[in-house]
């Protein structure tokens, strides 16, 4: 997305790019530094959380990620849990920012994410699918990739 900016000494308008944001919640401090590091070199603007009741924290602080990225098994609570947390507490980022599972099983519960993306990654098939995955968007049937 650009956004018109007026930073210049000349008072002429710029265009300055902002960055898609994204919100990893893992709770596994290696996983979450390597994701983050990945797509921040990919020119995503990187919020992170090790927990769900961090992850609610941050969001409350934030504009609205485009897309969630949600560690299945956490030590406070597991992926499904926070997102069913999170569409009672926060209905509108459920309705509006895709959430998509990182696990390393083969299948995951019935929930409103809209897929999930299996560990251990592969660098080009992970960022493939966050690119798919923000493209595509919220209320969308699920996929994996």
């Amino acid at each position: 997305m650009v956004e018109p900016t007026k930073s210049s000494p000349d008072g002429q308008w710029r265009a300055s790019a902002k960055k898609t944001a994204i919100l990893i919640v893992d709770d596994s401090a290696d996983h979450l530094l390597l994701n983050k590091t990945i797509l921040e070199m990919d020119d995503y603007e990187i919020h992170a959380a090790q927990s769900g009741k961090e992850a609610l924290s941050v969001l409350s602080k934030i504009e609205l990620p485009s897309l969630i990225l949600l560690d299945m098994c956490m030590d406070d609570m597991s992926g499904p849990e926070f997102l069913t947390m999170l569409e009672e507490k926060r209905p509108d980022i459920v309705n509006s920012v895709p959430v998509v599972f990182l696990t390393a099983m083969d299948k995951v519960p019935a929930s409103k994410a809209v897929g999930f993306i299996r560990k251990p990654i592969e660098l080009n098939k992970f960022l493939e699918s966050v690119r798919n995955f923000i493209k595509t968007g919220a209320g969308h049937a699920s996929y994996k990739y």
